[in-house]
């Protein structure tokens, strides 16, 4: 998309290709207009994202459907834009000059800012992952006391614990974490996301429904990592916001 049309942006959803900075839109589609937003762009503007990726504008582009309804105008997509470092940012230009990648199509034809709702934008910085592909993907947002604790835990502790669940094949495929560059200040609705990737949604699911657990279940992982973790003290009221997505479309 470009700024005058359509605004991609990055997330650090991307299966493949796990770049250094993502730019997240969230945008809101009515239901009634969801078949020809998700058509006009996976068929026309996945084109432009990728002749941006190929000139090294872009390090990929990444559109995701949230599962579910939480609120009549939340937003239901996510455009993710990925780029390999800030500096890339700069070339803002790259939607205006690959909108031949249309072809015949004209830009106004094949529009979509008419009709949605970019409800919030943001920054974000990679901080660790676990490489793996998936369809589904829970994004954990969070608000810890203290973001530094929270991501060294997270890198020393729960990245080991997943991705010995990835390699033993225990449902989840992927992991990573990120933190916020921009917006930032006591108000903004996160500082911090971790995702949990998976490639069917009962999987997913499993994940986020509730399972009782015993301090005395010695064979249940769960019990001796919490047990090790310091998260009620870093996140004390949890994560803000636990979110599935489905990817809709990948451009690499």
């Amino acid at each position: 998309m470009k700024k005058i049309n359509l605004i991609f942006i990055a997330l650090l959803f991307t299966s493949v290709s796990f770049s250094q900075i993502s730019y997240l839109q969230y945008r809101h589609v009515p239901q009634n207009d969801e078949a020809k937003f998700v058509e006009r762009e996976t068929k026309h503007w996945s084109k432009v994202a990728k002749a941006a990726i190929d000139k090294g504008q872009l390090a990929g582009w990444t559109l995701w459907r949230k599962i579910g309804v939480t609120t009549v105008d939340a937003p239901n997509y996510v455009f993710v834009n990925s780029y390999n470092n800030l500096n890339q940012l700069d070339d803002n230009n790259a939607w205006g000059d690959n909108l031949s990648a249309l072809g015949a199509v004209k830009p106004g034809d094949v529009e979509t800012n008419s009709f949605t709702t970019l409800t919030f934008d943001y920054y974000i910085q990679l901080e660790d992952f676990v490489e793996g592909d998936y369809k589904y993907c829970i994004v954990n947002y969070a608000k810890p006391t203290d973001v530094g604790a929270f991501i060294e835990e997270n890198k020393t502790l729960w990245k080991p614990f997943h991705a010995n669940n990835i390699k033993n094949g225990n449902g989840m495929t992927a992991w990573g974490m990120a933190s916020v560059i921009y917006p930032s200040g006591n108000q903004d609705r996160f500082t911090v996301m971790t995702w949990d990737g998976f490639n069917k949604l009962s999987d997913a699911m499993e994940q986020l429904r509730f399972t009782p657990m015993s301090a005395t279940d010695t064979d249940n992982p769960w019990v001796d990592i919490l047990s090790k973790s310091k998260m009620n003290d870093i996140l004390p009221n949890g994560f803000e916001y636990r979110i599935l997505y489905e990817r809709v479309m990948t451009v690499e």
